[in-house]
């Protein structure tokens, strides 16, 4: 049974509310002419999530705005929980910078019917209970029409249990676990992000097609990386390989990696892999491989779409990463090496170049991951006729089809509106400090 959630957040509202009054209001609300916080000093996350459609049937418009001109009518406002500080600070501050990024956008075509989108926004402080006070706020204090985000994996449960039970619209990230996949789908609430089957299966096409046999996985503590790998194991006997899953696993703030480097070369001369799979995010996946290469091993490694980031060259410099294979999720990491005929090659050129002007700095994967929140959200409420009508945005949410997101192509159905995302998994490899395109996976 799951548990509930509101009348926790109400509890932890008031406690906020008390601390904010002694502490002099730790949160603010931002508006989307503000650019939220880049403080990239804190541990990076590895909420990656997702892998977008490869379907190259219908070209589907990506006009969500329903007018032209710059909107001018009364604010719709949208309520977005994010991490800006703690252990998801990086990632979470580039996911809010693509929020703010593709609201300019819609705002500046029409917005909905003429009405801007107003982003209320709080920083959760990579916290499950601040998550849940922020959205209770945003729902019962700031009276937002609907909520995006939060961006964390492990907060998506709570807030869509919220969403369900205030019947507020939501749109979140992901990506779903296979409980939630297999699970009674939610009504008011829909997630954009590929998860572990859609992942699983580029990994596996990838360890196909380069004739793997034999492939040692690790991976950090995130349930997208974990079941990902899960789901290699129970499949590699039926499609002619062995995948070993090491049971070590390592969190987002793991600095010293010599424990864990330790424990892989035991494994590697145990089974001798012919590839090995380091499923994790770029914090962790950097010093892995300078690590394993340093330590002499010589064959080919593997990163999980949340490696597919430039800050991992910040990291451990982009010679000591010359030579890792990495998947992307829709390939944001590189839109302008992709396939002329790659159906989100357009979308995310447009995106690259609109990022780049607003923030003076490349957007990554976590940008891309925001600004699809927004681009969703905006959708449904057009097909609904507007943002009057909530339960009319919930019912348009569960019914989206053909959605060219930076992702790839969304699609729901209210008895599958948990992961909007299939296909679209990219691989890249990491050569002179880029990362060049390899070939589209699904």
């Amino acid at each position: 049974m799951k548990k509930r959630y509101l009348a926790i957040g109400l509890l932890v509202v008031l406690l906020v509310v008390a601390m904010m009054a002694a502490a002099c209001g730790e949160e603010e609300e931002t508006t989307t002419t503000a650019a939220p916080s880049t403080d990239t000093t804190a541990a990076p996350s590895t909420d990656t999530t997702a892998a977008p459609s490869t379907d190259t049937t219908a070209a589907p418009s990506t006009d969500t705005t329903g007018a032209t001109g710059p909107a001018t009518g009364e604010p719709i406002k949208v309520g977005l929980s994010t991490s800006l500080t703690g252990s998801s600070a990086a990632p979470g501050s580039s996911f809010a910078q693509g929020v703010a990024c593709e609201v300019a956008y819609v705002n500046a075509n029409g917005g909905i019917n003429g009405r801007p989108i107003e982003i209320v926004q709080y920083d959760d402080a990579s916290e499950v209970p601040n998550a849940i006070a922020n959205i209770n706020k945003m729902i019962q204090e700031d009276n937002v029409f609907m909520t995006i985000g939060p961006f964390a994996q492990y907060m998506q449960e709570p807030a869509r249990q919220i969403a369900e039970e205030m019947q507020v619209p939501m749109v979140g990230g992901g990506p779903a676990t296979l409980e939630q996949l297999a699970g009674t789908q939610y009504k008011w609430s829909v997630m954009n992000s590929a998860g572990p089957p859609v992942q699983a299966d580029g990994v596996m096409k990838v360890i196909m097609e380069n004739g793997w046999k034999n492939v040692l996985g690790i991976g950090d503590i995130l349930a997208i990386h974990q079941e990902t790998m899960d789901l290699l194991v129970e499949a590699g006997p039926a499609n002619g390989f062995t995948f070993t899953k090491m049971p070590d696993q390592f969190g987002f703030d793991q600095t010293d990696f010599q424990p864990i480097l330790n424990r892989m070369m035991e494994e590697i001369k145990k089974i001798n892999p012919d590839a090995i799979l380091t499923y994790a995010n770029f914090g962790g996946a950097g010093p892995l491989y300078k690590g394993l290469r340093a330590l002499g091993v010589t064959v080919p490694i593997l990163g999980s779409p949340a490696t597919a980031h430039p800050a991992i060259f910040g990291i451990v410099g982009p010679e000591a990463v010359e030579g890792l294979m990495v998947l992307d999720a829709g390939g944001i990491v590189n839109p302008y090496a992709l396939p002329d005929d790659f159906p989100l090659k357009a979308i995310q050129l447009d995106f690259f170049e609109r990022y780049q002007a607003m923030f003076n700095t490349m957007p990554d994967f976590f940008a891309a991951f925001g600004a699809d929140l927004v681009l969703v959200a905006a959708e449904a409420m057009k097909q609904a006729g507007g943002a009057d009508d909530r339960a009319k945005v919930a019912e348009a949410l569960s019914n989206l089809k053909n959605v060219v997101s930076y992702e790839g192509i969304q699609d729901y159905s209210p008895d599958a509106n948990s992961m909007g995302v299939k296909g679209s998994m990219v691989q890249f490899v990491i050569k002179g400090g880029q990362f060049e395109f390899m070939k589209v996976l699904n």
